[in-house]
């Protein structure tokens, strides 16, 4: 009762918060004539381009609502979004970072993956800049005190959450399937930790090369992998783990054609989770509703549906489709970005601007619920939601098949 209670008072809480810092802009010059500059990095080529779109959507949403605040309080400012593409590739998202600092832009939203973050973040830690990442979720990027904030969890949380749906599908063993990258590298190692921690079996690792086209090697590997492990374990009790982006669908489908025995189930990662590519290719996702595939990955707090059930509206009339929950958290680091410019005194130095963003963050409430950021400012507050792709009336669709929270329960399984 008292959750509940609490979930909704957040809402009204955030309100009110938004109507004091109205008050404080109105009463306080120090918002006049601001100027402010957000710099957006994402691939829209490559394995982050329907991260892109979707994000591209969502922020061009909170542009025209952020606006549309700053009018109808009369404050004398304005923010404009400056978008990049990186092309999902580490060289020229450090290029395109650079592109952005040289025209002012002091926060960075973005990249999309663990990889782009890493050799982004170098650069904004030296050139005082503040990255603040919507999607990139490694393990390796948890450090506390540097420059790169992150509006959604590490990979921790992830590795927990799977470990919970593991365990609770009485899998003893996993073998894993890895895109070779640092995301899938630091997920593979929590994830085996957590699992093995647990009374589970994590087997050696079969990997594969970003770009990778042609996975009969991969395949037969696996299989002969199962053929060991089935002198130990039951055919349902092993799984295999693959942690990929959308290339996990060349994967599936090569291994549908090569067969696996009846019994072995699939559990994907957050990468792969409701993904289109799937979606679209008919043997892959007939396969994976065979061998029910699942993926986790950071879900909607429930209790913000009446703020982002409107605007994943908007974004669908605009793409044709809902965006991830990694597009809306995009639209709140927008958000946090002006309210946190518009109740600070102009031109603040680094140190206090940061300071002063992550206190914002800690109050505010959005789209994605709580953004309070933790120790390492990385998102303090998770909800895990998993993905599952079905077949109804001839179509496959992915489909909500459980919610995990993190308290380190299993909440509910559909």
């Amino acid at each position: 009762m008292q959750t509940k209670s609490f979930k909704l008072i957040l809402p009204l809480l955030f309100l009110c918060a938004v109507t004091m810092l109205i008050s404080s802009c109105k009463k306080d010059s120090t918002s006049s004539g601001k100027k402010i500059k957000v710099g957006v990095l994402l691939g829209f080529s490559g394995t982050g381009s329907q991260n892109a779109v979707e994000t591209q959507a969502a922020l061009t949403i909170g542009l025209a609502d952020v606006r549309d605040y700053i009018e109808r309080n009369g404050l004398d400012a304005s923010v404009e979004l400056f978008f990049e593409d990186t092309k999902t590739d580490t060289n020229e998202a450090k290029l395109k970072a650079q592109v952005l600092i040289d025209k002012g832009v002091r926060l960075i939203i973005g990249p999309y993956t663990s990889a782009e973050t890493k050799a982004v973040k170098a650069i904004a830690d030296a050139k005082n800049v503040l990255l603040v990442s919507h999607s990139a979720v490694s393990t390796s990027l948890a450090i506390p005190n540097d420059n790169l904030l992150r509006f959604v969890p590490s990979d921790f949380y992830q590795a927990e959450a799977m470990n919970a749906m593991l365990m609770s599908d009485t899998i003893r063993a996993i073998i894993p399937v890895v895109r070779n990258d640092l995301w899938s590298n630091s997920l593979i190692a929590a994830t085996g930790s957590v699992f093995v921690a647990n009374g589970g079996v994590s087997l050696p690792v079969h990997s594969f090369a970003p770009g990778t086209t042609d996975f009969s090697s991969l395949v037969a590997s696996v299989k002969m992998a199962i053929e060991t492990a089935s002198a130990t374990y039951d055919f349902h009790e092993m799984a295999i783990y693959l942690i990929s982006y959308a290339d996990g669908t060349d994967f599936l489908e090569a291994l549908s054609l090569a067969g696996i025995p009846a019994g072995i189930r699939i559990y994907g990662a957050s990468a792969f989770a409701q993904s289109t590519a799937l979606i679209a290719n008919t043997n892959a996702a007939a396969f994976a509703t065979n061998v029910n595939l699942q993926c986790p990955v950071f879900g909607f707090d429930e209790a913000a549906a009446n703020i982002y059930e409107p605007i994943q509206s908007r974004i669908q009339s605009a793409i044709g489709s809902k965006a991830s929950i990694y597009a809306l958290a995009a639209y709140d680091v927008l958000w946090t970005t002006v309210l946190a410019s518009l109740t600070q005194q102009n031109d603040p130095g680094f140190a206090a601007f940061k300071a002063h963003f992550i206190e914002t963050a800690g109050d505010y409430y959005g789209a994605t619920g709580r953004t309070e950021l933790d120790g390492n400012g990385d998102r303090k507050h998770v909800f895990y939601d998993f993905w599952a792709v079905r077949n109804e009336n001839g179509f496959d669709a992915w489909k909500l098949s459980a919610k995990y929270n993190t308290s380190g329960q299993l909440l509910q399984k559909f």
